[in-house]
């Protein structure tokens, strides 16, 4: 029974990736209409970025590695902006909670783990669901 769980742990450590490196996808609505599109395909053209190699905001309580992305939809008077990014993590920060340097007021927030997984806003039920099968599957072998 011990190995059992040994392995169904081995396995879900492996499930779970705690590198720092992540690659989001970095737009502006404003700039690539694309980029508010509701998914971004391979068609797209959008700008694929190392989150470790961007720029950090000045900001001192956002001293954390990025191993999240985001897809922001912020509005003014001007209208609307959607944009995409690294998810630079205020300590505390819940998920899908976001924070923006500009007078604009923060309509929605979509925050995920994972290479380019701001592509759209489902991309976590998916990866939920792939990582929930992937675990049956690993424990019927087990059994």
């Amino acid at each position: 029974m011990l190995q059992k769980v040994f392995v169904c742990f081995a396995i879900a450590m492996c499930l779970m990736h705690s590198a720092t490196a992540i690659k989001c996808y970095q737009c502006k609505s404003l700039t690539d209409p694309n980029c508010a599109k509701d998914k971004i395909d391979a068609t797209s053209n959008i700008r694929q970025v190392d989150c470790d190699f961007v720029a950090r905001p000045s900001t001192q309580d956002q001293l954390q590695p990025v191993t999240r992305c985001n897809r922001v939809i912020t509005s003014d008077r001007a209208g609307q902006i959607v944009s995409r990014d690294c998810h630079f993590e205020i300590l505390g920060q819940k998920d899908n909670e976001c924070t923006v340097t500009h007078s604009r007021e923060v309509q929605s927030c979509y925050t995920c783990k994972g290479d380019l997984c701001n592509a759209s806003g489902a991309a976590r039920y998916m990866a939920l669901s792939a990582a929930a099968l992937l675990a049956m599957f690993a424990v019927q072998i087990v059994l």
